[in-house]
């Protein structure tokens, strides 16, 4: 079996990059805050957004896959789940209203796994120390959808950082310069079991060189910066 070409961003915030800009993959993963910034306290513009330019974007791609998960700025996926307790299957065919086709192409992961050509994806979208938000939880509470994780997943997509390579640590914003905004949860869910890619977003400008400690590469991917202006590559590798 071949090796999957996998791209990965994060924090769009309505920024659909082009075909051309993305190229081709097998699977692209998107790890949150993909709705406009001016969107997100309003649902109903949020899923007509994801239907109406979301949908068609990702079928313009040249890939196979296009793996996401929410981020806090996600707040009306965050709704869908909390209003009925919807699993993620439910949640993707509220989103596509219509839009079947589009279930072979997307696959939306919310504490769970998606098996692709042998290759193991998690997604969880939880984040720590911002009240009020999307898919906040206390430690405690953290703590137990960690545990979820399987012990051994080749591509873990996260919307938090942890707190391993500075990926969440604010590096451009001179008022927020070298808070850590990263979950000392996940960093030990991540260092107690066997993941070779640990892929997040959320801090756009923590630190976006990949590293490997203890057998996993750690990596930022969001594309945006602390303005909110697309500022960095798509992250690509092969596993």
């Amino acid at each position: 079996m071949g090796r999957l070409i996998i791209k990965a961003l994060a924090d769009l915030h309505g920024y659909l990059p082009p075909a051309k800009v993305v190229g081709r993959c097998d699977v692209l993963c998107i790890c949150g805050d993909i709705c406009p910034l001016d969107y997100q306290h309003n649902d109903t513009k949020c899923v007509s957004w994801f239907c109406l330019d979301f949908v068609p974007w990702t079928k313009s791609l040249d890939c196979d896959k296009v793996i996401f998960i929410a981020g806090n700025h996600d707040i009306w996926i965050y709704n869908l789940y909390k209003e009925k307790k919807r699993t993620p299957s439910r949640i993707l065919k509220c989103l596509l209203v219509g839009n079947h086709k589009a279930e072979n192409k997307i696959v939306y992961l919310q504490d769970n796994s998606y098996n692709y050509k042998g290759v193991r994806f998690y997604g969880t979208p939880w984040i720590p120390k911002l009240k009020n938000w999307g898919f906040y939880l206390k430690d405690e509470e953290i703590i137990e959808k960690y545990n979820n994780i399987p012990k051994k997943v080749d591509v873990l997509l996260t919307h938090s950082p942890s707190t391993l390579n500075n990926t969440g640590v604010v590096l451009q914003d001179m008022k927020r310069q070298f808070m850590d905004f990263g979950s000392e949860e996940l960093s030990k869910a991540i260092n107690s079991r066997d993941i070779k890619y640990a892929l997040c977003g959320h801090v756009h400008s923590g630190e976006h060189s990949p590293a490997t400690i203890n057998g996993t590469t750690i990596v930022n991917v969001s594309i945006k910066d602390e303005d909110y202006k697309p500022a960095y590559d798509i992250f690509e590798f092969e596993i």
